[in-house]
């Protein structure tokens, strides 16, 4: 029978882990501290992306998410496997989760070996773009402008059930002036009329990163997911509900950054 002991540990790219013939690791959360992509490569099969913003290596006040939770998509390095970060030079990974200890002549458990075989098709990833305007240039009341656009190839499926965010900058905004929507297909799922109140979803309740000095509730599609199988199209946009034009501070552009924890499932 496995026993299991607590994983928590920082690796560092540019070295090369190897587990031992007795032992596994079931990596259920991931930090980083790179401002760019890094990725687990095990056993020469690379898995979902991350960086600091959607996966920092500690939870802080500046970023409440912490470490990246990966949920039913946890990795698994079986016994003997090496692995290692794919990412920039010194690049510090924290991985958290579980040591497996096999007895002798104990076989990987089933419900790992498949995750396993898995993994390298079937991970958390992200989604994110940025849409800016001119300096000096206003929003201009009820425009609508896209951030982010996704056509998955027909083998591909994205699902959105995990956190969004979005930040805006270049002026001073606040509640019921912006808004983030989303399409598919080119249909909106949202309300259609402002009879209801405004189109989309405020983006001061999608803070990026939550934080305790802004909002510190993290936005989530967790209850209600958005699932976007190949050659379907997905749409994000940010919408001026203010009423009016609303000018940036002078000498600056107003620009949005938006950002989405997906679920990426490869068939085949």
């Amino acid at each position: 029978m496995v026993d299991f002991y607590k994983l928590d540990k920082i690796i560092v790219a540019g070295n090369t882990y190897e587990t031992p013939a007795d032992r596994f690791y079931v990596i259920k959360k991931v930090g980083t501290d790179a401002a760019s992509d890094v990725k687990l490569v095990i056993d020469g099969v690379e898995t979902g992306p991350f960086y600091r913003d959607i996966a920092p290596l500690h939870k802080t006040s500046d970023n409440l998410l912490g470490p990246l939770d990966l949920g039913d998509l946890y990795y698994v390095v079986p016994p003997n496997k090496t692995f290692y970060v794919d990412g920039p030079s010194g690049a510090k990974v924290r991985i958290i989760g579980l040591i497996g200890v096999l007895a002798p002549g104990e076989a990987l458990p089933g419900d790992y070996a498949r995750r396993y075989t898995e993994q390298g098709k079937h991970y958390l990833t992200y989604l994110e773009d940025t849409y800016s305007k001119a300096t000096d240039e206003a929003w201009s009341a009820n425009e609508e402008q896209e951030v982010i656009s996704l056509t998955p190839r027909t083998i591909e499926t994205y699902i959105l059930n995990n956190v969004v965010m979005a930040s805006l900058s270049g002026g001073t905004f606040s509640e019921g002036q912006f808004a983030v929507r989303f399409y598919k297909d080119g249909k909106p799922l949202d309300i259609l009329t402002t009879e209801a109140g405004h189109k989309g979803i405020d983006i001061l309740s999608m803070p990026r990163p939550p934080a305790y000095n802004t909002e510190m509730e993290p936005f989530s599609l967790k209850d209600r997911p958005i699932e976007i199988p190949g050659d379907h199209t997905l749409s994000i946009k940010v919408i001026n509900v203010s009423g009016s034009d609303l000018s940036p501070a002078s000498g600056s552009a107003w620009s949005v950054k938006v950002t989405a924890i997906v679920e990426y499932i490869m068939k085949g």
